[in-house]
């Protein structure tokens, strides 16, 4: 069955998701690529047939419905792009950004090579500076090993049913353009310092000098010059950013030939001990309850992509108004502009890095931990599908690559390295490798199980059984995973059956039931030490018919007032 969303069916199909995206180095220059394109598929080794060129809307990855294409790529064959287009050339610098684009790609313009990408889930930038005319023709070359690779694929699979998904291929994210003149900032980090009110600021560029601006958006709190690459913003009396309150700065630098725009929120993320020593996940050294979703960012029509701005909009606004303040974004990394939303809408983040290997052992990732074995020492590589070299050293390139494109992303409390030993392996080595780049957030070593006892959170998966707070360890307590009740909504869903842990026919029950389970699970247990619970899950996805919301989004299968007075006990202790 074929859903559409209400965004969906409203497409425009010449210019789809054309938001600026890149919203933390903002500068004018700006066309947006993204529409209808050609594409092909062949066997490896083999070039396009000019007869064989078919329409595909970019960004849409191949075989969503929005990209207006059924094919799927597999393993040895080779997936084309072409896409003709009229750009006047200045005397400045151009750039072509690909967003994302799963998994490795050649990029070509004009017949000169561009440049080689590899990994599917983080933004890349090619400088066409001379490449690029008034009539130009942009050919891109993809191919995609699922998971029968060396790279990341989160939950994509070939052979896909229950909680695997369909594999996305391609582009799967905006294209875009951009002059950049010869005295810019190609790069930027911002990294707050709520303790002493300061804010560190490294920029990368071509500039002799910069003026840094700071506004609170009525005003202009600082202003100064360095011809240095690092620079030191004065907070002090600053404005703090929470979810009740998500206050954003706006910073400007401005070089000899340019001004870029971006902005920070003022925040701490800490584990530390209450009045009783249990150990509380502190938001600006306060105890914040965190109650959120697990989200897969799986759309009915877009696959991996959302169909529209307003869509990621809408969902985020909704999950507020149920009263959640966090999610967890699973095993995949979202478009810049869905943390942008994150940011101003006052929603955490914990960022899952999507999982990669194989083959994996269903005893060891399943049945084990599920019986209590949970803690396999992960240096038993072939175990945890990662026999290869090559595939471990790919997850560090793929890992580092997220850690620094979402390094500004003021939502994102924690980073979760391994989900349930999906590929896991080295976990204390790559916790300490995590921490020494970013010591501003919190670390997940081991969503679920497999833990090796490092990281800040002893992390729990629980579906089966009832949940009660493990024996303190030092770290915080976290039921990263837990619900999962299912309920299909007929014409709502992709699912050819009913799948999930535990199963509905009546939406009454499923909601009596979700509330039972906050109160068997979780709201008892804050005061023995839970600070957090990750609900499974935002959306029903394919064949799992456990969201909050159906597949296509058009319906919320819980009451809202229900869970948002539930979130207020757990939030506010109410």
């Amino acid at each position: 069955m074929t859903l559409l969303s209400v965004w969906g069916e409203k497409l425009d199909r010449e210019c789809p998701l054309s938001e600026y995206p890149r919203m933390q180095l903002q500068r004018d220059s700006y066309t947006c690529l993204n529409g209808v394109w050609e594409y092909q598929i062949t066997e490896d080794g083999q070039m396009p047939d000019e007869a064989g060129w078919k329409d595909i809307v970019v960004p849409f990855a191949l075989g969503s419905y929005l990209s207006g294409t059924t094919d799927e790529l597999k393993p040895g064959q080779v997936l084309w792009y072409r896409r003709d287009f009229a750009y006047p050339p200045t005397s400045q610098r151009t750039f072509l950004n690909f967003e994302a684009v799963d998994q490795v790609c050649d990029v070509w313009l004009n017949g000169f090579a561009c440049g080689h990408h590899e990994g599917g889930y983080e933004p890349f930038s090619l400088d066409v500076s001379g490449k690029i005319k008034q009539d130009n023709q942009l050919v891109v070359r993809v191919t995609d090993s699922s998971d029968q690779g060396i790279y990341a694929y989160g939950k994509q699979k070939l052979e896909h049913s229950g909680m695997w998904y369909t594999p996305s291929s391609g582009i799967w994210q905006t294209v875009w353009l951009e002059d950049v003149p010869m005295c810019a900032v190609s790069d930027l980090k911002i990294t707050p310092d709520y303790d002493r009110g300061l804010v560190y600021l490294q920029m990368r560029g071509s500039f002799e000098q910069a003026v840094i601006i700071v506004s609170d958006g009525l005003r202009v709190i600082h202003k100064g010059i360095t011809g240095a690459e690092t620079y030191t913003i004065d907070m002090k009396g600053f404005r703090p950013w929470t979810p009740e309150d998500p206050f954003l700065y706006t910073l400007y630098i401005q070089t000899e030939d340019e001004t870029v725009k971006s902005y920070f929120g003022m925040r701490r993320f800490t584990v530390e001990a209450d009045q009783e020593g249990r150990k509380r996940f502190c938001l600006n050294h306060k105890p914040l309850f965190l109650s959120g979703l697990l989200d897969q960012g799986y759309s009915c029509d877009g696959l991996l992509t959302y169909p529209d701005d307003e869509a990621i909009v809408y969902e985020l606004k909704k999950i507020k108004e149920m009263g959640f303040n966090m999610l967890r974004k699973h095993i995949k990394v979202e478009c810049r502009r869905w943390y942008y939303h994150c940011d101003r809408l006052g929603i955490l983040v914990m960022q899952d890095m999507p999982s990669g290997g194989g083959p994996y052992s269903f005893s060891l990732t399943a049945i084990r931990p599920t019986i209590g074995l949970r803690r396999t020492k992960d240096n038993q590589y072939a175990k945890f599908g990662r026999a290869s070299q090559e595939s471990r050293n790919m997850y560090i390139m793929e890992l580092d690559a997220m850690l620094n494109h979402l390094y500004n992303a003021v939502c994102i409390f924690a980073w979760v390295p391994f989900n349930e030993g999906w590929g896991q392996f080295d976990a204390k080595k790559i916790t300490e490798r995590i921490r020494s780049y970013d010591s501003t957030r919190l670390i997940d070593s081991a969503s679920g199980w497999h833990d090796q006892g490092c990281g800040d959170f002893n992390s729990r998966h629980v579906y089966f059984t009832r949940f009660s707070v493990p024996r303190d360890d030092g770290r915080a307590v976290l039921l990263s995973e837990f619900g999962g009740y299912a309920y299909m909504e007929w014409g709502h869903s992709a699912a050819d059956k009913l799948y999930g842990y535990k199963k509905y026919t009546d939406k009454i029950a499923l909601n009596d039931a979700v509330i039972r389970c906050y109160e068997d699970n979780v709201l008892d247990q804050i005061p023995a030490g839970l600070c957090g619970c990750v609900y499974t899950q935002v959306s029903d996805v394919e064949d799992e018919c456990n969201g909050l919301f159906t597949y296509d989004r058009r319906i919320l299968k819980i009451d809202p007032k229900r869970m948002y007075e539930m979130n207020r006990k757990l939030i506010k202790g109410e």
